[in-house]
């Protein structure tokens, strides 16, 4: 029979937090049928023998290597048996029921072109993590960034035009969110296919929103909905590599969606942030600085590389 949702999970390396969200599901999700697949990418700590042993009733895929995110994804979705897809990162911790509640919601919007889900995610202090964006505009990118975030914080000064300074506490249709926590139904994924395997790891949630987008799906927000995201447990693990593969994945995305004369005025004006936080972090002496100042060193090198031009091709 085939369940109501497959949920995935794609871990690397996050043992201890990957049992505490296979727990929270089984304990928070009793109202629908579900089946869980675990694709583990060769994480050197374990994992894929601890849901071995410890969640045998667990679809589990061993990788012999790390394929990446979206790949490792497409892996389990290629086999998904359920009605609804969810996938989840393995650094989440579900509460009160919140996949029960997601898919009552999705059943009572069904036929409304409801694409994907999402919830309000929480840090692991029980803070709220804005974790909603709106699609990519150079303008808008040119002002709603750290820099100028932080200088408006100091000010005391928030604006409406910002998602940043959205208390995400409505519903509502959005762009896209954070691929922590996405469902969405199979017909969906029948309809667009699944995720774009160039997508090594970062953005391709953001692809599949715009993909959904341009498919005439309408995706939605539901804010009293809330699960726990620890977040970037896997990245701050390889801290350069991740920071230029951040920027690789969201050039691949901007070729794909915008054309060549975006992708090349975004790489301009990025060149021009990254000399300047390379330049602010050489003027401290912190050791934090100096990892800072490495890693913009390391993805400004990066820019100036053939690896780093992006061709659809």
């Amino acid at each position: 029979m085939r369940p109501d949702i497959s949920i995935v999970i794609v871990s690397w390396n996050t043992l201890s937090l990957l049992r505490d969200c296979l727990r929270s599901i089984y304990d928070q999700t009793s109202k629908h049928s579900f089946e869980i697949f675990v694709v583990d990418n060769h994480s050197p700590d374990g994992s894929a023998e601890m849901v071995a042993h410890e969640f045998p009733e667990v679809k589990l895929i061993a990788n012999t290597d790390n394929k990446g995110f979206a790949p490792a994804n497409n892996q389990a979705l290629e086999q998904a048996t359920g009605s609804y897809v969810m996938l989840l990162n393995p650094d989440t911790l579900v509460q009160d029921g919140a996949i029960d509640k997601m898919l009552d919601y999705a059943a009572q919007n069904k036929g409304k072109r409801l694409g994907i889900l999402t919830c309000k995610l929480l840090n692991g202090d029980g803070s709220l993590q804005r974790s909603v964006n709106r699609f990519y505009s150079f303008w808008r990118s040119f002002i709603e960034n750290r820099f100028f975030a932080g200088l408006f914080g100091k000010l005391g000064l928030k604006t409406s035009l910002f998602m940043s300074y959205w208390e995400h506490d409505s519903e509502r249709e959005i762009d896209w969110a954070f691929g922590a926590v996405m469902l969405f139904h199979r017909d969906l994924m029948d309809e667009i296919g699944i995720l774009d395997d160039r997508f090594y790891i970062y953005a391709e949630e953001v692809d599949y929103y715009m993909r959904a987008k341009k498919a005439g799906y309408h995706s939605v927000f539901l804010p009293d909905i809330e699960i726990v995201h620890f977040g970037s447990s896997s990245a701050r693990q390889r801290r350069s590599a991740m920071f230029i593969q951040n920027y690789k994945s969201f050039y691949l995305f901007l070729r794909k969606h915008y054309g060549r004369f975006s992708y090349w005025l975004y790489r301009s004006r990025a060149c021009l942030y990254l000399f300047f936080w390379y330049m602010y972090f050489s003027a401290k002496g912190s050791e934090e600085a100096k990892t800072q100042r490495q890693v913009y060193k390391e993805t400004i090198q990066w820019h100036f590389s053939r690896e780093s031009v992006i061709s659809l091709h």
